[in-house]
C-alpha cells in the first residue's frame, strides 16, 4: 500500500511510499471515467535523495511536458489492451534490403478503444516535447512503431471523430459538445445526463446550444456559469461535476481548433471542494408513530408495491443501505449452521456496497422471519422459476442493465411524502433514515456495540471494535432477535397475511 509522504517540502506532494522505498506520483486525467496515476519508482530508501530527485521530475509536472508525459502512458495504457496485426516489411537501408517488423492496427478491435487511441497519438504529434526520460522515449517508439505509415488525419476522419469540413472558428456550440460526447467512452444514460447538464449551464447564461462557440467562449459567460454554479444549492461534489463537464468542453474545442479556442478561460472557472460530510444535513430516524403511519394497514401502497415492502424492512431490521437492500440476490439469503441469514456479498456489478464492513453475513432477526420474508423469497423464486444469480428485486435494474437510482425516489421517499411524513419537517428523512432505527432499537435493547457493528455493518471507531471483537454467529443471533418493533405488531400480522396471500 502506498502512503503519503508528509513534509513541507513543495516537491514532496509528489512522492510516495511503499515498502519503505519512495515513488514519484501524481494524478492523470480520468480516463474513461476512471482515476488514474503516473507512478515512478526512485529506486532509493533514502528521504533526502528521494527529495532530489522529485525536484527534478516536478520540473516537468509544473511545465508543459506534464501534458507529454499524460499523452504517453495514456497510449501505452490503451495499446495494451489493443490487437495488433504484425507483418515483415523489406526496405533499403545503405544499398542493402533489409526486413524489419511491422505493427498495423487490427480491424477486431473496439472502435471506440481506436477512436480514443488515434485521438491521443494525434494530440501528442502536436506537442512540442522538452527533455523525456528513457521510459517515455521507449513508449514513444513502440507508438510510433504501431502508428508507422498512418495517416493520422484520415483514420480520424474515417472515424467521424472530427467535425466535417466546418469554416474554422464556425463551429456552434451543440456541435463541439457532441464531438466531446461522442469521443468519450460513456453509456447512453450517462452521455444523455451530460448533454443535459451542459445544456442546462448554457441556457441559464442566456444562449442557445445552437449559438456560435465564440460567443460561449469569452470571460464575462465563463464568469457568469461558474457564478451560477456556486449559487446552485447542491453538495460541492455535484458543483465541482458541472465545472467539470464546462471545463471539458473548452478542451474539446480546443482540441478541435488549437489556434482559434484556447484553453485560458479555464482559469476563471471557480475551485469546488467537497462538501465535508459534518456540513451535509443528518439523516434523521422515524419515530414510533411514524412508522406506524408508514406501516398503516389502510394504505394500499404495499399492497401493490410488494417489494419496496421488504427492501423497508431489510433496512429497518438489519441496517442495510438502500443499495444493499435492493440488489440482494436469491443466493443471498442463506441458511449457515441452522441459521437463516441474509448474506450482503459483492457478486454482482450492480452492488455497490460502501466498504468492507458492510460485506456480511447478519443473521435474520426473528421478527422479520416470523413476517415471513423468508417464505416470500422462497415462493418468489420458485414462482418465477428464478436462478440463484437473479435478484430477488428485479427494479433495481433498469432494462439497459444500469443501476436504478430511482427505485427509493420514486418509491419508498414519494410514499413518505405522500403520506405526509416529510411535509414541514426540517429533518431529513430517506431510506438511510430506517438504518439510524435500527441503530436506535438495538442500543435501547442494550445490545453491546461491537455487535451492532457486526448487524448494521460498521467498522467500528477504534482499533479494539475494528480488529478484536470477532463474534460467532450464534452470538450475533441472540442480539439480532433483539431489534423488535413490538409497537408495530399488529401492522405487521395484517401485512405478513397480505404478502404471503400474493
Amino acid at each position: 500500500m502506498f502512503k503519503k509522504c508528509k513534509t513541507n517540502c513543495q516537491s514532496d506532494k509528489y512522492l510516495w511510499i511503499r515498502n519503505n522505498t519512495f515513488y514519484f506520483m501524481f494524478e492523470l486525467p480520468k480516463q474513461n471515467n476512471k482515476r488514474r496515476y503516473f507512478c515512478k519508482s526512485l529506486h532509493t530508501k533514502n528521504y533526502y535523495e528521494a527529495k532530489e530527485k522529485a525536484k527534478i521530475m516536478a520540473k516537468d509536472v509544473n511545465s508543459g511536458n506534464l501534458e507529454a508525459k499524460q499523452l504517453i502512458y495514456a497510449a501505452k495504457s490503451l495499446m495494451d489492451s489493443m490487437i495488433f496485426d504484425e507483418y515483415d516489411e523489406e526496405i533499403e537501408s545503405n544499398g542493402k534490403v533489409i526486413t524489419q517488423k511491422i505493427k498495423k492496427i487490427s480491424p477486431e478491435n473496439d472502435p471506440k478503444t481506436v477512436q480514443t487511441f488515434l485521438i491521443i497519438v494525434s494530440k501528442l504529434n502536436k506537442i512540442k516535447m522538452q527533455t523525456l526520460d528513457d521510459d517515455d522515449i521507449k513508449i514513444i517508439k513502440e507508438i510510433a512503431q504501431a502508428t508507422y505509415k498512418v495517416n493520422l488525419k484520415e483514420l480520424l476522419k474515417n472515424y467521424d471523430i472530427v467535425p466535417k469540413s466546418n469554416p474554422k472558428s464556425d463551429h456552434t456550440i451543440e456541435q463541439i459538445m457532441e464531438s466531446m460526447l461522442k469521443t468519450a467512452d460513456n453509456s447512453k444514460i450517462v452521455e444523455n445526463k451530460k448533454r443535459k447538464l451542459i445544456t442546462g449551464l448554457i441556457t441559464g447564461v442566456g444562449l442557445k446550444i445552437t449559438d456560435k462557440y465564440l460567443k460561449f467562449y469569452n470571460e464575462n459567460i465563463i464568469q457568469q456559469i461558474s457564478d451560477n454554479i456556486k449559487a446552485k444549492k447542491v453538495k460541492g461534489s455535484v458543483k465541482r461535476t458541472y465545472a467539470r463537464e464546462i471545463k471539458n468542453l473548452i478542451n474539446h474545442a480546443n482540441f478541435i481548433d488549437p489556434d482559434t479556442y484556447k484553453t485560458n478561460l479555464i482559469n476563471i472557472i471557480s475551485d469546488f471542494k467537497k462538501t465535508k460530510k459534518e456540513d451535509t444535513d443528518p439523516h434523521w430516524p422515524y419515530t414510533d408513530d411514524e412508522l406506524k403511519q408508514i406501516f398503516n394497514i389502510n394504505n394500499t401502497y404495499f399492497k401493490e408495491n410488494p417489494d419496496i415492502f421488504w427492501t423497508t424492512l431489510i433496512g429497518l431490521f438489519v441496517g442495510a443501505r438502500c443499495n444493499a437492500a435492493i440488489t440482494l440476490q436469491y443466493a443471498d439469503i442463506v441458511k449457515i449452521d441452522n441459521i437463516d441469514c441474509i448474506k450482503f456479498q459483492q457478486t454482482h456489478p450492480l452492488k455497490q456496497l460502501k466498504n468492507p464492513a458492510t460485506r456480511r453475513t447478519v443473521p435474520i432477526p426473528q421478527q422479520l422471519l416470523d413476517l415471513g420474508f423468508v417464505d416470500w423469497v422462497q415462493n418468489q423464486k420458485k414462482t418465477l422459476k428464478a436462478k440463484d444469480d437473479d435478484f430477488i428485486f428485479p427494479k433495481c435494474q433498469t432494462k439497459n442493465g444500469q443501476y436504478n437510482n430511482k427505485y427509493t425516489t420514486r418509491g419508498f421517499i414519494k410514499y413518505v411524502k405522500d403520506i405526509g411524513i416529510a411535509k414541514n419537517n426540517p429533518h431529513k428523512f430517506d431510506f438511510h433514515s430506517l438504518r439510524k432505527n435500527a441503530n436506535l432499537q438495538l442500543e435501547s435493547k442494550g445490545v453491546p456495540e461491537t455487535f451492532i457493528n457486526d448487524i448494521i455493518g460498521w467498522s467500528g471507531n477504534n482499533t479494539r471494535q475494528k480488529h478484536y471483537s470477532n463474534h460467532e454467529l450464534k452470538q450475533i443471533k441472540e442480539n439480532s432477535d433483539k431489534l423488535r418493533y413490538d409497537f408495530l405488531q399488529t401492522e405487521f400480522d395484517y401485512w405478513k397475511k397480505v404478502m404471503l396471500k400474493g
